[in-house]
């Protein structure tokens, strides 16, 4: 049943969420975001009518999304719908290469003929079984169809066997499916391949390896291509910004992302799976199916699909994709201009030839309707202004103001906002006061302010009809231009004279000169008729006497045509017109005189050249003489015009239509507008626009409405003047009288028990007990003094800083040649860390070797080579690693020293380390 289409209906939808999302795909149909929005609230609503017409309108928008079409399809059959749910089967299947599409078409057939804990009817698994076969042969490669395999191998184990014969088709025909699905780089080929091998081992136990040993080289391809493949595919998946299909704007994402999926499709021409012909061929096919289902809006990946259906020799399909292609995208060249060339090769002339006249008829119902919007625009704001004019003293005369000076999009006013919206005087009681003189001087000068700003309106529509139609322009004139190769092509050059006659029928601002000069170069070097084509260049001359381009490309072909009276008749022509005060013209005359003209022409063309642009001069007109083509070593090595700023040279810029008062390229490569065009804005301020439009800075920075903003007033603001509070330092630890006692700064009061540690001189102690134990009620000191409190810790001696129950240890004497400073080292034999005292006080160290030891007054000190070597200069300590019996587990201390020859004498007593331990 035909359901209506919801964007064509004007009536609210009674839901508000869904008027909005509404609204938004009005103004913009691709809108994804409004879309999944839309069929959200339509899911949500109890509004049947609204559900269909949502989804009726998304597929019609998205016609390859598989998530809607397997979405909608769930909803139908949860609601009953069967026959609307096969409808939508048949009709896209075939059409939508989508895995989640056909793994709901393979539940609803299981669903229809399989019950739980029920024996399957012959009958029944027979259709069951074609479906399976059906669902694999066209979505079975997909890298997400594994568990499509194992419900397919599931399914076949388990129907029942009465005889021998019976079992052993089950066997083979399990055999054959797992041979299959694990040569195929599937998410889950890997638990494949296990209950392949479990299968196999279980049917015969001596054969099994054989069996194995066949198809392992496929399956170490499988795996290997999968995980190659996940690479790409992790990719798509991280680029992609939307799940239904959107037209291209070119962002950095939508680039990367077809990057990504233009790298796949590569990967799969490759054939990594080292498959055969046809069989290569499929997965490609299905890959490029994928992309275009994805990147529907994308004419390049249609066009490259034809072209890989030409390479591999069907050229009927390639054509037939580019149908379906032309079909999706009517407004894409490319991929009209693929479609007619394809059919022109496979000589399906008709077929050609309605291509190119659809795609004319297109491009001018696309021009067509720019024209009639912009031109309703222009209607209803003449009619506004007429309307505002009749009634000066209407109620509401302030808002149509507002809509006629606002940038604000006509077509939301009809004619009731026009009538509601009269003008009126707002300020009556001022009039009174003033007297009727003054009121009809108010009333005019607030009419002329309104026609100022309805012709400023009026620009701006224009300027913006103007921008759109020059692009619509360019392509229709293309298109005519490829129509006219094919008729000449394929009807000569008669048709061609045909076909320009009736180009003229159309608009005279829909064509540019562009097609009248290939038509008439058509005629030079096809029909060999010379004066043909300089009759038809000078006939469209007068249409285009404007047209700087167009008169350079007249007096081109009559030079190549070795019409040097004519040419320097143009040129005496329109050399004093605007046409003539581009460089373009001028330097494709002097080049011409410099070639073949005479010495005394081309004297007074240079003065001529040099009275008419300023940038030019005897120099560097001298180096354009000199020079050929590329040829310009005069100018290069004698003059040094590369290396100097001070000269310009015409010739070496070489830019159309370069004029100080037309639009430049700047460094950054964006359009800069290089002169006011109006007396309000600042002269030779140019701002950098990115939307096509010219804005100049002080109309950026201007207020947009400023009798409601009123500017802010500098001289009003007070500077910040805050209130500083002088900083108290805490006071100094102070030191007693004796050198052993120290005293810190104030601090939390760990309490009268803990004072007695501070008259012991046990500081380290009193700072745990302080921070273990505080009297919070009593914090009211000062904070801690931490540089202070450390300072004074490492002033103090040894036995001061150590714990009451700390044994103190030996300490060996070390010294460290490559910064001059000493001090001792000590370890502790059960532990791989211990102390050791400098210049800077005790530090904590590492021991990094295994045979832990102890440094002692008891135990004579020695060094061990890092290095086997003989005259190794870098040593580390080592030390006696206690080493126990089996029997009495008594420590025996074993003298692991080296050798020390070759490594200078052994000290005893004070071993020399070199370098820190």
């Amino acid at each position: 049943m035909e359901q209506p289409t919801l964007l064509s209906s004007k009536q609210s939808t009674g839901i508000p969420e869904a008027d909005m999302y509404k609204k938004r795909l009005e103004r913009s149909p691709h809108d994804a975001s409004a879309w999944m929005g839309l069929l959200r609230v339509a899911r949500s609503s109890n509004n049947d009518e609204l559900l269909y017409a949502a989804y009726s309108s998304a597929l019609a928008q998205y016609p390859s999304s598989g998530h809607l079409l397997a979405t909608f399809v769930e909803l139908e059959l949860s609601r009953g719908n069967k026959s609307s749910a096969e409808s939508i089967f048949n009709n896209n299947l075939f059409n939508v290469p989508s895995i989640e599409l056909w793994q709901s078409y393979l539940g609803y057939v299981l669903k229809a003929n399989v019950e739980a804990g029920v024996d399957v009817p012959p009958e029944n698994r027979s259709t069951v079984m074609e479906c399976f076969k059906l669902v694999l042969d066209n979505v079975g490669a997909d890298r997400e169809a594994g568990r499509i395999w194992i419900d397919y191998i599931s399914f076949i184990n388990s129907a029942q066997t009465h005889a021998p014969y019976e079992e052993q088709q089950r066997t083979d025909l399990l055999r054959e499916t797992y041979q299959t699905a694990v040569s195929i780089p599937l998410l889950r080929v890997e638990e494949i391949w296990k209950s392949y091998d479990a299968f196999e081992t279980r049917v015969d136990r001596m054969g099994a390896k054989q069996q194995l040993s066949k198809i392992s080289p496929s399956y170490m391809t499988a795996r290997t291509a999968l995980r190659e493949m996940s690479r790409f595919w992790d990719t798509i998946r991280a680029t992609q910004s939307n799940t239904l299909p959107q037209p291209p704007t070119w962002t950095a994402r939508e680039v990367e992302h077809l990057d990504a999926w233009k790298r796949y499709l590569k990967w799969e021409v490759s054939n990594p799976l080292r498959l055969g012909g046809p069989d290569a061929h499929k997965r490609v096919i299905y890959a490029y199916n994928q992309a275009c289902m994805e990147l529907w809006l994308y004419p390049e990946v249609w066009i490259e699909f034809a072209e890989y259906y030409t390479t591999i020799g069907q050229q009927s399909d390639a054509l037939t994709k580019l149908q379906t292609a032309s079909s999706v995208l009517p407004e894409s060249l490319a991929v009209q201009f693929a479609y007619a060339e394809t059919a022109e090769k496979m000589k399906q002339l008709d077929v050609c030839k309605q291509v190119y006249e659809d795609v004319v008829a297109t491009q001018r119902a696309r021009m067509e309707r720019i024209t009639e919007k912009y031109t309703r625009k222009l209607a209803k704001l003449d009619k506004l202004l007429e309307r505002r004019l009749e009634k000066p003293n209407g109620p509401d005369h302030k808002q149509t103001d507002d809509q006629l000076s606002s940038d604000s999009d006509l077509d939301d006013f009809d004619d009731a906002d026009d009538n509601a919206s009269i003008g009126s005087d707002s300020d009556g009681g001022d009039a009174l006061a003033f007297g009727e003189d003054a009121k009809l001087k108010r009333t005019a000068q607030r009419t002329a302010r309104l026609r100022k700003a309805v012709e400023q309106r009026k620009s701006a529509i224009n300027a913006r009809m103007e921008d759109e139609l020059t692009e619509r322009r360019e392509a229709f004139t293309l298109v005519w231009i490829m129509y006219l190769r094919y008729i000449q092509r394929s009807e000569g050059i008669d048709a061609v004279r045909q076909l320009l006659k009736r180009s003229r029928s159309e608009p005279p601002n829909y064509i540019t000169h562009h097609f009248y000069v290939a038509a008439a170069l058509m005629e030079y070097h096809v029909g060999k008729r010379p004066h043909v084509a300089g009759k038809l260049l000078k006939y469209y001359s007068k249409d285009y006497s404007t047209n700087a381009s167009y008169i350079v490309e007249y007096m081109n072909y009559l030079a190549n045509s070795g019409d040097d009276t004519n040419l320097r008749a143009e040129f005496e022509r329109y050399h004093s017109t605007p046409v003539g005060d581009t460089n373009e013209m001028w330097t494709m005359f002097a080049d011409f005189e410099y070639n073949y003209g005479d010495l005394s022409a081309i004297d007074k063309l240079d003065k001529r050249f040099i009275n008419k642009f300023a940038h030019e001069s005897v120099l560097t007109r001298m180096a354009t003489r000199y020079s050929y083509m590329d040829v310009d070593c005069v100018a290069a090595r004698e003059f040094g015009f590369p290396y100097r700023k001070d000269i310009s040279r015409a010739h070496s810029a070489d830019t159309r239509s370069r004029n100080a008062n037309t639009s430049a390229i700047d460094a950054s490569g964006l359009r800069v507008h290089g002169e006011s065009e109006s007396g309000n804005e600042m002269p030779n301020v140019g701002v950098a626009s990115v939307t096509g439009r010219y804005l100049n800075k002080q109309q950026l920075l201007a207020p947009v409405t400023p009798n409601k903003f009123a500017k802010p007033s500098i001289n009003a603001l007070r500077e910040y003047d805050p209130v500083v509070e002088p900083f108290v330092p805490p006071e100094s630890p102070m030191r007693s009288t004796s050198s052993n006692d120290y005293r810190a700064a104030p601090t939390m009061s760990p309490g009268p028990q803990f004072k007695n540690l501070l008259d012991q001189g046990d500081v380290l102690s009193y700072v745990a007990a302080a921070i273990a134990t505080p009297d919070i009620s009593s914090f009211d000191a000062q904070p801690l003094n931490i540089d202070a409190l450390l300072g004074a810790i490492m002033q103090m001696p040894m036995s001061q800083c150590a714990p009451s129950n700390y044994r103190p240890l030996s300490y060996m004497p070390w010294a460290s040649r490559s910064d001059s400073q000493g001090g001792y080292y000590r370890s502790d034999s059960q532990q791989s860390s211990g102390y050791y005292r400098g210049d800077r006080g005790v530090r904590p160290f590492n021991s990094r070797s295994r045979s832990r030891g102890r440094y002692d007054d008891g135990h004579r000190g020695g060094y061990q080579a890092r290095h086997g070597s003989r005259g190794s200069h870098r040593q580390q300590p080592y030390a006696r690693s206690p080493s126990y019996s089996n029997d009495t587990r008594s420590p025996n201390y074993s003298d692991s020293r080296p050798s020390q020859r070759g490594h200078g004498p052994r000290h005893n007593d004070r071993p020399n380390y070199r370098g820190r331990p």
